[in-house]
């Protein structure tokens, strides 16, 4: 099974990547370097938490309509 990627969560990843790899290259005294990362953490990090909290609704929309069989298994207390 091929799992299909939006362009999104492709630019997305990559950008993950590339703040890790400059959280391990960079130049502690440059302010400018050190705000910036901080920023795009901060940016990916609400990305991510929007990303999975809309992910979360999906899942109980689609239990709510019975598209998934487990329905009798899952609480939400």
């Amino acid at each position: 099974m091929k799992i299909k990627t939006t362009k999104f969560t492709f630019i997305f990843r990559l950008l993950w990547f590339v703040t890790i790899i400059s959280i391990m290259f960079i130049n502690t005294e440059n302010r400018i370097m050190v705000y910036s990362v901080i920023a795009a953490l901060l940016i990916l990090t609400a990305i991510t938490v929007i990303r999975s909290l809309e992910s979360r609704n999906q899942w109980r929309r689609m239990i709510e309509d019975g598209d998934v069989e487990v329905k009798d298994k899952i609480s939400f207390d």
